[in-house]
């Protein structure tokens, strides 16, 4: 079982500094603004060979990602995109995330298109090898206009992002979900799920940092997949199923699909 340590402090401007253990660095990537007029920046986070840091929904054993944009300046909303990520263990153990660096888009929308803008991150993420270590970090752009020259890195992120049941020709999963007390039972019908062997994943947007998802054990093609999940501490948070996420994993394809 992996161990777990006391958190890192790390605060950064810009770009990172190296800083042992399993995490190289963190840094910003300045992305370009599109031609709908919204700006792609990427968080990048680079590890050591062989340590991994975790997916939005990371499974029973890992750390949740946590991130806060409080003291960015010119920014209406954002929207961090996940790329595909890799199952590590099996047989209940499992966990989600990603292995030496990953990469993730960050789409914002400005409020003033044509003003600079500061992409100021506060995070918490957790870095594993035989050990898990929390760690806690803030990076920032500064003030800056936004470039239209495209960063190639952060290209290949954004073409790494998980493919929808129709990029397949596959009709979306239906699903309820239904409440008790203090949990829910999410139950889902899902085409696309055609091989023994695969992983479902639930996640509820906009909800992961207060509720927790027992994950789905038995899972067998043309059967209903089931989950159950509750709350940390606010029970009966209003949850309807176009804010649901199924991820599905087979054989390195990563299948999602937002709202059931």
């Amino acid at each position: 079982m992996k161990r777990f340590l006391a958190p890192l402090l790390l605060f950064i401007l810009s770009t990172s500094i190296a800083i042992g253990d399993g995490l190289k660095k963190i840094e910003i990537l300045e992305g370009w603004e599109k031609s709908d007029g919204s700006i792609v920046h990427g968080l990048r986070i680079s590890l050591h060979e062989g340590w991994k840091t975790y997916w939005h929904t990371p499974g029973p054993m890992g750390l949740k990602p946590q991130f806060d944009f409080e003291g960015s300046l010119n920014i209406r909303g954002l929207n961090i995109l996940w790329p595909s990520p890799n199952v590590f263990g099996s047989s209940g153990f499992e966990t989600i995330g990603y292995e030496n660096e990953v990469i993730l888009p960050i789409v914002i929308e400005a409020e003033v298109g044509s003003d600079p803008l500061n992409l100021k991150i506060k995070g918490s993420i957790g870095v594993c090898y035989d050990v898990c270590i929390p760690v806690e970090f803030t990076a920032e752009t500064g003030l800056k206009i936004i470039s239209k020259n495209i960063n190639t890195d952060l290209l290949a992120a954004l073409a790494n992002l998980p493919i929808s049941p129709s990029d397949l020709g596959k009709k979306n999963a239906r699903c309820i979900i239904t409440f008790g007390p203090n949990n829910f039972k999410i139950k889902a019908d899902i085409p696309y799920l055609e091989k023994a062997g695969s992983y479902i994943f639930f996640s509820i947007e906009n909800y992961r940092n207060v509720l927790i998802i027992e994950q789905p054990k038995l899972i067998i093609p043309g059967k209903i997949v089931s989950a159950r999940g509750e709350w940390y501490d606010k029970s009966q948070i209003k949850i309807s199923s176009d804010l649901i996420t199924i991820t599905h994993f087979d054989e390195g394809q990563v299948i999602e699909q937002k709202g059931c």
